[in-house]
C-alpha cells in the first residue's frame, strides 16, 4: 500500500526519522533490550483505501485491463479476471444480492472451490454490506454444518458448488425441507437460512432445480443503490480450523486488512512487483486473495479441472508459464521444491518463497538458492494477522524457529509473558501476547470464548510459546495447550478424539505430536482397544478417511501414525498423562 506522498525535501527528512526508529526498534543502538515487549513506534503512514470495494475501484480505475487474478487448468485452459471485470461483476453480484432480500449484517456462507465465481460471491457479498464467510463440510451427516449454522444465527444465504462426486449437493439436500427454483429455501434444521444459490451445477442432475449464481451476475440492477462500506465494518469471517471440528469463527474489519496489506507491502512482502503464486483455497486465511488489495496479479489454479497427475511437475510448469516472482507455500511444498531444486529449468522465475502457519525449521531453509533467492517467514494467525517477518537470505545465518522482526504496523505491541501475564526478561520462553489494530475484533457470536483470549486491556493471547532476543527477533517454539501444529494447521486433538471414539471396535483415543522436519509435528493416534476386538490400523486408517467429505485432502489433518496400548498412562489425579504418551510415541516413531 502506497504511502500519502510528500515534497521531496520532506520525504528525505523522512526517510532519515525512519532509519533512526529502525535502529531504536531492532536494537542495533548501544543499549539492548533486557524486557521481551516491543512496540512499533515508527511513522504513521497514510492507507492509501479504507476498504475492499475502494482497493478495488481504485485498480479498476488505474489499470482497468490488467490482470487481477489468472486460473489455470489441466486442460490447458487459462482464465483471467481483470481489475474492472472483478469490480463491475462483484458490483453487479451486490445489487442483485440487495433485490433478492439479502439485508446489511446478514452472513452470506460460500462452499465454492477456487473460480472467479467465488471472488463475485465473496466480494459482492461484501459491497452489499452482508458478510461473507467460505465454509467447507467436514462431515457427511452435516452435524458441523448445522452447528456453524446454528453459530451464525443471521446466514440468510449459501452459496454453494455440487462439490467432488456432489458430496456437498449431497450432505444439503438432505437438511433442507424446501428448496425452490428461484432459490429460495427451508430447513427447519437451519431456521435462518432463506436462500441456497448454486454455482457450476451444469450438467448436474438437478442442475435445473438450482438457481445458478450465473443468473444474479447476468441482471443489472440500476435502481439498487449499494450502501457505504465503513472501515469499522466486518469484511468476513475465518474458521480457525479447516479439518477437526466446528470451528470458531474469527471477525475482521476491512481497517484491520488493510493495516496489514499496508504493513506487507511496505516491508515488499507483498509488493506490487512480485507477480503471486499460491495455489492454497480461498476458503483458508493462507489462500486468501489479499492480493485485491496491494495491486498483485495472483496466479492460482482452477478447481474446476481433473487434478494433475504430478501436481509439483504442473506447478513448477505453470510458475514458469505465468512467470511468478513470489510463491506462497506451506512447508510441505517447500521440502517438495527442495527435493527438486537441482532440477528446476533455467529459466525459473522465482525470487522469493513466503511461508506462514509453523515454525519453521533449519531443514526448510535449504530452498534458499535454485529454488529462491530468498525465503520469508511471516508469523500470523487468523486472529492476530501478520506480526513478524523475517528475510533469510543465507541457510547457514538461519536459526531455527526464528521469524523475525516486527511488521510496521503503527503502535502494534508483542510482549513475552510468564504464567502471571508478566513481562519475561529476554530470552526466556513464554507466551506470546499481541496488541494491535489489525488484529480481530472477536469470535462472532461467541463472547465467552473471546473474552478467554482478549484481556481487558486488548492483549490477544496466542497460546504460542516463544521468546524474543535483545536485538527483537521473535522465535517461536510451540504451543501452550494441546493443539498440535501440522503442515500449516491448527489440529485441536479433543475433536478428533471424539470422532475416533465412535469407530467401531474403539474404547479411548488420545492425538498426541511427533515432530517432523517437514509438517512440524505429525499426528500419532493412541488407542485402546474394546475388549477383545480385533481391529487393524488400516480399519481405523479406512474409518477416518471415509467420515471426511474433503476428499482431496486440502485441510484434513488425519494421523500419521497409530499405537495400541492396553491402557494409558495417567497423572496422579486420575487423569489421563498426554506428555507420558507422548514420550511414548516420539521414543517409537522417532
Amino acid at each position: 500500500m502506497s504511502r500519502k506522498p510528500y515534497k521531496l525535501v520532506h520525504l528525505r527528512i523522512r526517510i532519515v526519522v525512519f532509519n533512526q526508529v529502525v535502529c531504536t526498534l531492532c536494537g542495533n543502538m548501544a543499549e539492548q533490550l533486557t524486557r521481551s515487549y516491543i512496540k512499533v513506534d515508527l511513522p504513521v503512514w497514510t492507507l492509501k483505501h479504507q476498504t475492499f470495494p475502494e482497493a478495488m475501484k481504485h485498480y479498476a480505475e488505474t489499470k482497468p485491463d490488467g490482470e487481477s487474478v489468472v486460473f489455470v487448468s489441466t486442460d490447458g485452459t487459462r482464465e483471467c479476471v481483470t481489475w474492472f471485470q472483478l469490480y463491475q461483476r462483484s458490483q453487479i453480484m451486490a445489487k442483485s444480492l440487495i433485490k433478492m432480500g439479502i439485508q446489511r449484517h446478514e452472513v452470506v456462507t460460500i462452499n465454492v472451490r477456487c473460480c472467479p465465481e467465488w471472488l463475485y460471491a465473496t466480494f459482492g457479498a461484501m459491497m452489499a454490506g452482508a458478510i461473507p464467510v467460505s465454509i467447507s463440510f467436514t462431515y457427511t451427516d452435516g452435524s458441523d454444518l448445522i452447528a456453524l449454522m446454528k453459530k451464525m444465527e443471521t446466514c440468510s444465504l449459501l452459496i454453494l458448488d455440487p462439490g467432488a462426486d456432489s458430496i456437498n449437493w449431497n450432505i444439503l439436500r438432505k437438511l433442507l425441507d424446501e428448496y425452490k427454483a428461484d432459490g429460495r429455501a427451508k430447513s427447519h434444521q437451519m431456521p435462518y437460512l432463506k436462500y441456497v444459490l448454486g454455482v457450476r451445477f451444469d450438467g448436474h442432475s438437478d442442475a435445473t432445480f438450482v438457481k445458478d449464481i450465473s443468473d444474479l451476475l447476468a441482471e443489472d440492477h440500476l435502481e439498487v443503490e449499494l450502501p457505504v462500506i465503513k472501515p469499522d465494518d466486518l469484511y468476513g469471517l475465518f474458521q480457525t480450523s479447516g479439518s477437526t471440528g466446528v470451528p470458531k469463527l474469527v471477525s475482521n474489519a476491512h481497517k484491520s486488512a488493510l493495516k496489514m496489506a499496508g504493513a506487507l507491502d511496505i516491508s515488499e512482502v507483498l509488493n506490487p512487483r512480485y507477480i503471486l503464486f499460491n495455489d492454497r483455497p480461498f476458503n483458508w486465511g493462507g489462500g486468501y486473495p489479499f492480493s485485491i488489495l496491494t495491486g498483485q496479479t495472483r496466479v492460482t489454479f482452477s478447481e474446476f479441472c481433473d487434478p494433475p497427475n504430478d501436481r509439483l511437475s504442473y506447478m513448477i510448469n505453470v510458475i514458469v508459464k505465468e512467470k511468478c516472482s513470489m510463491v506462497i507455500a506451506l512447508p510441505p511444498l517447500i521440502n517438495e521444491l527442495i527435493k527438486r531444486q537441482e532440477h528446476l529449468p533455467d529459466d525459473w522465475p522465482v525470487e522469493g518463497i513466503l511461508t506462514v502457519g509453523q515454525p519453521l525449521t533449519k531443514h526448510l531453509a535449504a530452498c534458499i538458492g535454485k529454488a529462491c533467492k530468498f525465503l520469508l517467514c511471516v508469523y500470523g494467525g487468523s486472529e492476530l494477522g501478520c506480526a513478524t517477518v523475517a528475510k533469510i537470505t543465507d541457510p547457514d545465518d538461519f536459526v531455527e524457529f526464528g521469524c523475525g522482526k516486527p511488521l510496521n504496523i503503527p503502535e502494534m505491541e508483542i510482549k513475552i509473558v510468564d504464567e502471571n501475564a508478566e513481562v519475561v526478561p529476554v530470552n526466556r520462553r513464554g507466551e506470546i501476547y499481541i496488541r494491535s489494530e489489525a488484529m480481530f475484533t472477536g469470535y462472532f457470536n461467541d463472547p465467552e470464548k473471546t473474552k478467554a483470549v482478549l484481556s481487558e486491556d486488548g492483549w490477544y493471547k496466542t497460546d504460542d510459546i516463544g521468546r524474543m532476543t535483545e536485538d527483537g527477533e521473535f522465535f517461536v517454539e510451540g504451543r501452550k495447550s494441546n493443539m498440535i501444529i501440522s503442515g500449516g494447521f491448527n489440529i485441536a486433538p479433543e475433536i478428533l478424539e471424539n470422532v475416533m471414539k465412535t469407530f467401531p471396535g474403539v474404547d479411548s483415543v488420545i492425538i498426541v505430536p511427533v515432530p517432523d522436519d517437514v509438517y512440524y509435528q505429525v499426528l500419532c493416534a493412541c488407542i485402546v482397544k474394546k475388549g477383545d476386538c480385533e481391529i487393524s490400523e488400516e480399519d481405523i486408517r479406512k474409518n477416518c478417511h471415509e467420515y471426511h467429505a474433503d476428499k482431496p485432502g486440502l485441510f484434513t489433518v488425519l494421523p500419521k501414525y497409530y499405537m495400541f496400548l492396553e491402557s494409558f498412562p495417567e497423572t496422579r489425579s486420575g487423569k489421563t498423562h498426554r506428555n507420558e504418551l507422548e514420550r511414548i510415541a516420539l521414543q517409537r516413531f522417532r
